[in-house]
């Protein structure tokens, strides 16, 4: 699967919960290191660290209220709405860089 499918399908689900948002900052941490796929790592790395103080703080907070099997209100209430746009921001960096490789 390229690019164009693999990224924005991944993103996508990545705001469902917490633990999705978390495997999503993990795999997309060093995507910054492929010229191929990112053309300005320094925006990358600036945007990246967006997401990851998204998953710092979410993660905090669910281990504080003692790590509930059902954490998905809170989730959804605090941080869905700005880790989907920031996911979706994430992979319009990559497709810029993969419609110019075109």
């Amino acid at each position: 699967m390229g690019v164009r499918k693999y990224w924005p399908a991944l993103a996508e689900r990545a705001s469902e919960d917490l633990f999705a948002w978390s495997a999503f900052v993990a795999q997309t941490e060093l995507l910054w290191q492929d010229t191929a796929l990112v053309q300005d790592p320094v925006a990358w790395q600036r945007l990246w660290f967006e997401l990851e103080i998204i998953n710092g703080l979410a993660l905090a907070q669910w281990e504080d209220q003692g790590r509930p099997d059902d954490w998905s209100c809170c989730w959804n209430t605090d941080y869905r709405q700005e880790a989907a746009a920031l996911a979706s921001e994430l992979v319009a960096m990559l497709s810029d860089a993969d419609s110019s490789a075109s």
